[in-house]
C-alpha cells in the first residue's frame, strides 16, 4: 500500500511496485512487469508466474499500487 509523505510545498506520493506472487510468494521487482504493463493498451496483463507456473493478472489502481491476481481466480 502507498504513503504520501508531507514535504515543504507539496506532497511526495510513494507507490508499491513490488510484489509476491499471490500462489507461491515468488518475488517480483518493477522491471520484471513494468515494461509489458507500459505498453499495454488496455491497462493490464497476464504473466506466467516464475515460480509455479499459474497465470498472474497485473495491474495498477488508482493510487498507483500494483494490484496481483491469480487468473484462474478471476470472475467474468
Amino acid at each position: 500500500m502507498g504513503y504520501c509523505l508531507p514535504i515543504k510545498d507539496g506532497i511526495l506520493s510513494m507507490v508499491d511496485v513490488d510484489f509476491n506472487c499471490p500462489n507461491c510468494q515468488y518475488a517480483y521487482h518493477e522491471q520484471d512487469w513494468y515494461p509489458q504493463l507500459d505498453k499495454s493498451k488496455k491497462g493490464l496483463i497476464y504473466k506466467k508466474c516464475k515460480g509455479c507456473s499459474k497465470r498472474l493478472g497485473i495491474t495498477t489502481d488508482i493510487r498507483g499500487d500494483v494490484v496481483v491476481w491469480l487468473k484462474e481466480n478471476e470472475e467474468k
